[in-house]
């Protein structure tokens, strides 16, 4: 009886996780959560430099996920069994001691191959990859975002988070030297620019959907409009990180944070500016109002969450309590 419990436990666990997969795919919530986690418990997470990890750039149906590498598949982040505490420590040592079950890891993986099945039909059609190079692409990016997972952890000590950095920049470097053999130069570069470009590209298919009728994006307008997306994007996340560089992460970080989300939010209004421009040549007079709306709904989202973030801070400081790692 406890055996068939236990696989009844297992299947509703991989199910949930699979809308919770598709969700991650979009990668925006995840990337705000992680920004305001840090700009309410800064000392918890930042990296032992002080500074934030790669900027967190917020953009408009996307986020640029920061510590995480090209590969930035879907993480599982699963609901809470009845033994495990709300802390994050506890769900973290949850997740590893499962995964070390091969049972539930071939679940897991195949609940990520079943999220990731739009990106490996981009990865045939727009890359000319086979079908089992683009079969072999999605498991090692699986197999990577777990490595990452893995090191989700403040090390205690500056000698622990050194060996992590270091482990790190290892299993980096192996990644990228196994994508390199299996495909090529040519068609590897092409991968990473197209995990570079992926945030554009969830914002165009976001976009797609919002048309109708004679408005519809054509199949001709697609690829130019995510290349020009993209352009833009990786001009603000370049000046962002810049910006980031000339603040001082060190002891209360507080007010850094505050730089760092104000000038995001201001270089989001001028990316948005540039996005309006680089698709004007794109897209007829009518889709190009309709994209202007759907850049303004989300810099207004922003704004707001901004906004939360700092009544959360002035809340917590006027109690005297600290908020929840």
């Amino acid at each position: 009886m406890r055996r068939t419990h236990y696989l009844l436990g297992v299947m509703v666990f991989g199910l949930a996780t699979a809308s919770i997969y598709l969700w991650r795919e979009l990668g925006e919530e995840r990337a705000a959560n992680a920004q305001l986690r840090a700009q309410l418990a800064t000392r918890a997470i930042t990296p032992a430099s002080g500074q934030p990890a790669k900027a967190a750039v917020t953009a408009p149906a996307a986020t640029l996920p920061a510590p995480l590498s090209a590969a930035s598949t879907p993480h599982a982040e699963s609901p809470a069994p009845s033994q495990v505490t709300g802390k994050q420590e506890d769900w973290d040592a949850y997740r590893r001691r499962m995964m070390r079950d091969p049972r539930y890891r071939e679940v897991q993986r195949e609940q990520s191959r079943l999220a990731l099945a739009p990106r490996r039909a981009n990865l045939i059609r727009l890359l000319g990859m086979t079908p089992a190079q683009a079969d072999a692409v999605i498991d090692l990016q699986i197999e990577r975002e777990w490595q990452q997972a893995d090191q989700m952890v403040n090390p205690a000590t500056e000698e622990l988070r050194q060996q992590q950095r270091q482990m790190a920049e290892a299993q980096e470097k192996e990644f990228q030297a196994k994508l390199q053999n299996m495909l090529g130069q040519e068609k590897n570069a092409r991968l990473q620019h197209y995990m570079e470009s992926r945030q554009s590209r969830m914002q165009v298919d976001t976009f797609r959907t919002q048309l109708s009728g004679a408005d519809s994006l054509r199949d001709d307008q697609i690829e130019p409009l995510v290349e020009a997306l993209h352009a833009e994007r990786a001009q603000m996340r370049d000046e962002l990180e810049q910006y980031r560089d000339t603040l001082s992460w060190e002891g209360d970080s507080t007010e850094s944070w505050q730089r760092y989300s104000e000038r995001q939010s201001q270089l989001m209004k001028d990316m948005h500016t540039d996005m309006h421009s680089s698709a004007a040549a794109i897209l007829s007079t009518t889709q190009l109002e309709q994209l202007d709306a759907m850049l303004d709904r989300e810099l207004r989202r922003q704004e707001a969450k901004m906004r939360m973030s700092k009544l959360q801070s002035k809340l917590d400081n006027a109690a005297g309590t600290a908020p929840p790692n």
